[in-house]
């Protein structure tokens, strides 16, 4: 029997101590608010102009052929841009293949069927990563494709962007949102619609009911991760052929084609 009192206060343990930097928490903060997803992209531009008019949480993108992708964060500002805004906490995965792949995801469901190239809008994939992944000590680094030679600007229209989580320099807008990003309590953020957001959801009725929530599904994604992992390393391990081990996982945890073998690929890296 589980002890609900004992699990409430695991959860606002959880809920105290998470910060910006975790996804899941990042989606809650930006999902469905242009403000505090406006201001993020100002302090990273170096504006005071931009406008969002969409923001959505977690959109999927089926891939027809190869992987699927979930972006932590999809908006769209006010000159028709579109943006993908990710975190990473750790130093896993090629995070420069990853942000070309977000892109060529984007671009899928930018582009409607019939459409001609000349109607897709710029795109910026924007990982904000918690350690310096370039290792520079640079606060940012913004890619677009150019002639080796020349330097000359292919003018394709896609941005990759990588902001250093340990910048620390907090006489810069930059430096203040990551700070802001790494803090477990509204009370020491600089900037006024971050904290609210996160009051919001450590301090209110309503928003700790969404974060048990969550923290909840994350729980369960957990439990099914492992169940599958477990299923598909043993299955391996005995040699069972990878469409035996394929239909096997479809069937027994209720998955689409499309899911399982999106699965195995991930668990095949």
């Amino acid at each position: 029997m589980i002890n609900q009192e004992l699990l409430r206060q695991q959860n606002l343990e959880i809920i105290k101590n998470i910060k910006i930097f975790d996804d899941d928490f990042l989606r809650l903060i930006f999902d469905g608010d242009p403000e505090a997803t406006a201001l993020l992209l100002n302090v990273v531009f170096d504006r005071n102009d931009m406008v969002v008019t969409m923001v959505i949480g977690q959109r999927e993108i089926k891939g027809i052929e190869g992987h699927s992708v979930k972006l932590d964060i999809m908006a769209t500002d006010g000159e028709g841009n579109a943006y993908d805004i990710e975190v990473q906490r750790q130093d896993k995965g090629n995070l420069p293949l990853r942000a070309r792949y977000n892109s060529s995801m984007m671009d899928t469901v930018l582009l409607p069927a019939g459409e001609d190239y000349s109607k897709l809008v710029p795109t910026y994939v924007i990982f904000f990563t918690e350690k310096d992944t370039i290792g520079d000590n640079e606060p940012l680094h913004h890619y677009m494709m150019q002639d080796i030679k020349t330097g000359h600007i292919l003018g394709d229209e896609k941005h990759i962007i990588f902001v250093n989580g340990e910048n620390k320099d907090e006489s810069t807008r930059l430096g203040q949102l990551m700070h802001d990003f790494k803090c477990t309590s509204a009370d020491d953020m600089y900037f006024d619609v971050l904290a609210k957001r996160v009051r919001h959801f450590k301090e209110a009725e309503g928003g700790i009911t969404q974060m048990c929530k969550l923290i909840e599904d994350m729980r369960n994604e957990a439990a099914l991760d492992a169940a599958i992992t477990s299923a598909v390393d043993t299955a391996r391990r005995y040699g069972v052929s990878e469409e035996a081990i394929l239909a096997d996982i479809m069937k027994q945890f209720k998955l689409s084609e499309a899911e399982a073998k999106d699965y195995m690929l991930k668990k095949s890296a």
